[in-house]
C-alpha cells in the first residue's frame, strides 16, 4: 500500500509538494492525475483538485510551511496516535523536541522563552491531535516555572508536566547535527513528571 501519494497536474505544485515531503523525510509515491488512488491513504494535491480524492486529500494550500508541523499533519492522517509530545530543556539556550507519538517531528534550540512558547503553540494549532503533552525539565527551576506559566496561556488545553531531568544532559549526542540541549529535550519528552497544568508550579530538584 502506498501510504502517501502525490497527485497533481500542476508542475509547480508537484515540485512544491515533493520538496516538502523530502524536507520532512517522508516517503511517497507519485501517481498520475485521474489514476486509481485506492491504495493511497493520503493524497497530497491542490485545492482545485482535492474534490476528486475525497477525504484522502490534503491540499498544498492547507499544509504548513514548517517541515515539522507539515510532517505531523501527514502523520495524523496515517496513524491514529492522537498525541503531540513535547520535551523542553530550559536554560540560557532552551532545547525543544517535538514528537507525534514516537516519531520525531522537530529538534530546535531557542534563545528566549517567547520563541519556545510560540513554537509549541504553532505545533498545537497546526497538527490535528486529541492531546498535547508538554514535559519540562527542572534543572533550571526559575526558567522552568516561567515557562510553565507562559505555556498555560499559550496552550491552555495541553497537559504540562515538570520532569526530573537528572541524567538527560550527559554523554555523547550520537546524532549528527543535533545539539546537546535538543537531545536532553528529547529524553525529557519521554520521562513522566508531575502534572502542573493548573495550580502551583513545583520545580524542586
Amino acid at each position: 500500500m502506498n501510504r502517501v501519494c502525490v497527485a497533481t497536474s500542476k508542475a509547480s505544485a508537484y515540485y512544491a509538494l515533493v520538496s516538502r515531503l523530502k524536507g520532512a523525510g517522508l516517503q511517497f509515491t507519485s501517481v498520475l492525475p485521474g489514476s486509481d488512488v485506492q491504495d493511497c491513504e493520503v493524497v497530497l494535491t491542490t485545492a482545485d483538485e482535492a474534490k476528486q480524492f475525497g477525504e484522502k486529500a490534503l491540499a498544498l494550500e492547507d499544509i504548513d510551511e514548517n517541515p515539522g508541523i507539515f510532517k505531523g499533519q501527514v502523520l495524523s492522517r496515517l496513524d491514529d496516535v492522537g498525541i503531540v509530545l513535547v520535551g523542553v530543556d530550559p536554560g540560557k539556550r532552551t532545547g525543544l523536541a517535538v514528537f507525534y507519538g514516537q516519531t520525531k517531528l522537530a529538534f530546535n534550540t531557542f534563545d528566549s522563552l517567547g520563541e519556545v512558547c510560540s513554537s509549541v503553540g504553532a505545533f498545537a494549532k497546526g497538527i490535528p491531535a486529541t492531546r498535547m503533552l508538554v514535559r519540562i525539565g527542572n534543572g533550571n527551576r526559575s526558567t522552568a516555572s516561567g515557562l510553565v506559566e507562559r505555556l498555560r496561556k499559550e496552550v491552555p488545553r495541553a497537559t504540562i508536566e515538570v520532569v526530573d531531568e537528572s541524567g538527560t544532559s550527559g554523554g555523547s549526542t550520537k546524532m549528527k547535527g543535533v545539539q546537546r540541549d535538543q537531545v536532553a529535550a528529547a529524553k525529557i519528552a519521554f520521562r513522566k513528571g508531575e502534572d502542573v497544568s493548573r495550580g502551583e508550579t513545583k520545580t524542586r530538584g
